[in-house]
């Protein structure tokens, strides 16, 4: 099992190997947010933790690879051992005050659904994962995932996916950022059996999208 801490109902990798596993093994990438400690004056590379997207908490946790855990904050323990804590301490005793932390992880159920925006981007997110595909945040180019067809390293992302119901205008300027962005615009469309995928080709004579069905 690998631990995935909680914090603010958000999910962190801390461990080297856990994250390696997790990427190597079950396609689950996330975000590495954290500084190098060789360099940590540079934004060019990110180390640990590896904040994962919310739906790949979810997918680890239902198929038993991880669980969701907490440690215990300074704050639970008696006064008397707080006091003895400095954050510029390294003796001996103050190691063994934070083993003794890191060692009580408390086992945390996985956050609810809070809307149905956040149950449909888990159907897409699990089925398109299912179905062999890399999956990462598609915030930036307008989208709810982009989706690879190999390690991110290695290929360019070729479809953005929205799992939203998106307006004409919308529709046209995100259709036009796929388009510069060599990739395709895909809407997922939940009708309570299984997911069905549409591509908008933009048409630049009419400013017209055409939509077309598609199966990964």
């Amino acid at each position: 099992m690998i631990d995935i801490h909680m914090i603010n109902n958000k999910g962190f990798i801390w461990n080297a190997d856990d994250w390696y596993v997790l990427r190597t093994a079950h396609r689950m990438l996330g975000s590495l947010i954290g500084t190098l400690p060789s360099t940590p004056r540079q934004e060019d590379q990110n180390g640990l933790p590896c904040l994962l997207l919310i739906e790949e908490v979810r997918l680890l946790v239902e198929n038993c690879i991880g669980r969701t855990v907490e440690y215990p904050s300074f704050t639970s323990l008696h006064i008397k051992e707080t006091a003895k804590i400095n954050p510029s301490d390294t003796l001996p005793n103050v190691m063994i005050h934070l083993d003794e932390i890191c060692s009580n992880v408390i086992e945390v159920p996985l956050p609810k659904f809070i809307n149905d925006l956040e149950r449909i981007r888990y159907k897409v997110f699990k089925d398109l994962w299912s179905k062999g595909f890399y999956l990462t945040c598609g915030m930036k180019f307008g989208g709810d995932f982009l989706v690879y067809e190999g390690d991110p390293l290695a290929y360019h992302a070729k479809y953005i996916v929205n799992c939203r119901d998106l307006d004409k205008q919308i529709m046209v300027s995100r259709s036009r950022v796929s388009s510069i962005t060599n990739k395709k615009m895909v809407l997922a469309k939940d009708d309570g059996i299984s997911i069905t995928y549409l591509i908008y080709h933009l048409d630049d004579s009419s400013q017209n999208n055409n939509k077309i069905n598609y199966t990964f």
